[in-house]
Parts: C-alpha cells; structure tokens; sequence
C-alpha cells in the first residue's frame, strides 16, 4: 500500500473505550473520544439510552452533530428539533441548549467541535 505522508493517522478506537458519563448528563450516556482537542478537532460518539441527554450546556465554539441512530431531541430556548439517522445540526458558538435521546429510542450521534470552552449547568432541561 502507498503511503501518501506521515501527518495522516488511522487509530481503531473500540466501542469498549467509550466510558460512562455523568457529570454531565440525565440518564445513561456512553461518550467515546475518537479525536482529541490535541489534534486540533475534538470529535467523540456519544450514545444515549432512552430519554437520556444532556444538561443545558454553552460551547465557546460552534458544534456540529451528526446523527447516526435512533432518534433524539435537538433543543435551544424556545425551538426543540426532533432528529434522526443522517441529521446534521449546526450549534453556533454561544447558544445555549441541551441533546439527547426520546423517551422511546435511544440516540447515536458524533459531536465534532473545535477545541474550546463548554459551560455546563447542572439544569435537567425537561424539569
């Protein structure tokens, strides 16, 4: 196989590296890093059970999900978005809001975002 350069990097990251969160989430919630801030990108796979999701939460940067299975909950002040496999959803940078999945689905999705600050509440955006 030809080898183009020395900057790209192939790395399996298993689903058994994924680690359980929840200092920042309701419910249960599966988060896997796959690219790190030290990379310039941060980009993790974040798995929801049903009806978990998210503090209301603030990134200093913009983020971008993209979803790839079952169905979920995309929701800022006064819009909720109901998305699904092959949703793309663009947060700007300073837009308070909160994600996760339905109370009848679980819900993938790949967060990428540029490194960069995230305030958190401790708000359970549905209470």
């Amino acid at each position: 196989m030809r080898r183009y350069t020395d900057r790209v990097r192939v790395t399996h990251t298993p689903e058994a590296a994924a680690h359980t969160e929840t200092k920042y989430f309701v419910g249960d919630a599966r988060v896997q890093p796959l690219v790190s801030a030290a990379d310039g990108l941060e980009i993790a796979l974040v798995r929801f059970a049903a009806g978990a999701r998210t503090y209301l939460h603030t990134h200093h940067v913009p983020q971008v999900l993209h979803c790839t299975e079952g169905r979920g909950i995309l929701a800022s002040h006064g819009q909720q978005n109901l998305v699904e496999p092959g949703d793309v959803v663009y947060v700007p940078a300073g837009e308070e809001h909160w994600h996760g999945a339905t109370a009848g689905s679980h819900f993938v999705h790949l967060s990428i975002r540029p490194p960069g600050e995230t305030t958190w509440t401790k708000l359970d955006p549905l209470r």
